[in-house]
């Protein structure tokens, strides 16, 4: 084995026996932390039992009892008109929304409308989570009617900075994590779930200007919850650090590739479809477990294969699928959930 083999192994071997290095909290530059949720938005009651959200209804919704009209999510914020007005930021607290969720494993599909209502909005915070300075976000608190009953409760989880908070985004995601573009469904999406985070991240999926960044929002979200398969599964712990850039073009990249800690390397692209491949170490620590729920897609390295999906550089990511968009460093440990 010559010393480079055994150095490689050495760094590998101490990422594998230091799961905390992977558990450390960190939002500075490019260290962002992966998450396990999607939408991030809790459903309480009997009402919602083994349900998921879908997104929350343009049409339906109310201020003050009478109906808002032409709801719509114009970049980051709800915007609505009662009468003669146009409302928006927060003219709209104390709205009345309707969500859709959904049991997808009874058949027929079980399909169910809950209420929220919004009761703060506050604008985001421009200088911590608008790295392309084109505000126009807004943080919104909701709140669930459990089963109907006028028991209302946080529809998110309190975040790194102590808030319950959700960004609208114009599109739903379904149970795969597919995008899905939608007239009359958007999603609020908690910032604690990967929807909101990767907005904060600078991938506006509005924004023009950085090339197709709602396809690198998309890929984003694959990145953000390691779905390597893109088939909804995610494979990290909350928390968990990554080193994250993208290849946008100019006036791109948002967030540009950051010289990363020692003993964190190289470990995926990512397309809207999941990872394109992976590095030599990730293969070494988990990738074939990872593999087992796609290998159609994710193929192991080996001395008799030859359509190997491996990659440890960007131009490797690139000459496998040109439609990578987000790339990443990791510790590479073994803090993965397999399942």
């Amino acid at each position: 084995m010559t010393r480079c083999s055994i150095a490689w192994m050495v760094v590998l071997w101490m990422s594998a026996c230091s799961p905390e290095l992977g558990q450390v909290s960190s939002e500075i530059g490019d260290m962002q932390n992966q998450g396990r949720e999607l939408q991030g938005v809790q459903l309480q009651g009997t009402q919602v039992l083994n349900m998921a959200m879908v997104g929350f209804q343009l049409a339906g919704a109310t201020l003050n009892g009478a109906a808002l009209a032409n709801a719509r999510i114009e970049h980051g914020e709800l915007v609505a008109e009662q009468g003669q007005a146009t409302l928006h930021g927060l003219d709209l607290k104390d709205a009345h929304l309707i969500a859709q969720v959904r049991n997808i494993h009874v058949t027929p599909t079980a399909t169910v409308n809950v209420e929220y209502r919004i009761t703060g909005v506050v604008a985001e915070d421009a200088v911590q989570y608008d790295p392309t300075g084109t505000g126009g976000t807004y943080l919104y608190t909701l709140e669930q009617n459990v089963d109907g009953a006028d028991n209302w409760q946080p529809a998110c989880k309190l975040d790194a900075d102590g808030r319950r908070a959700a960004i609208p985004v114009a599109a739903t995601w379904n149970e795969h994590g597919d995008r899905v573009e939608s007239s009359t469904l958007f999603t609020f999406g908690c910032t604690t779930g990967v929807i909101a985070k990767c907005y904060r991240w600078g991938y506006r999926p509005w924004l023009t200007g950085y090339g197709d960044v709602t396809a690198t929002h998309w890929a984003c979200t694959r990145m953000a919850r390691a779905d390597y398969c893109g088939n909804g599964t995610t494979h990290t712990q909350d928390g968990t650090v990554i080193n994250l850039w993208d290849n946008l073009p100019s006036s791109g990249p948002i967030n540009s590739h950051q010289t990363a800690p020692l003993g964190m390397l190289f470990e995926a692209g990512w397309a809207t479809t999941g990872a394109v491949c992976l590095s030599h170490g990730r293969w070494l620590l988990g990738g074939p477990i990872i593999a087992l729920g796609c290998p159609d897609r994710l193929i192991a390295p080996g001395l008799l294969v030859l359509n190997a999906t491996v990659c440890d550089t960007v131009a490797q990511v690139l000459g496998q699928n040109a439609n990578a968009r987000t790339f990443n460093d990791s510790y590479l440990n073994l803090n993965l959930d397999w399942l």
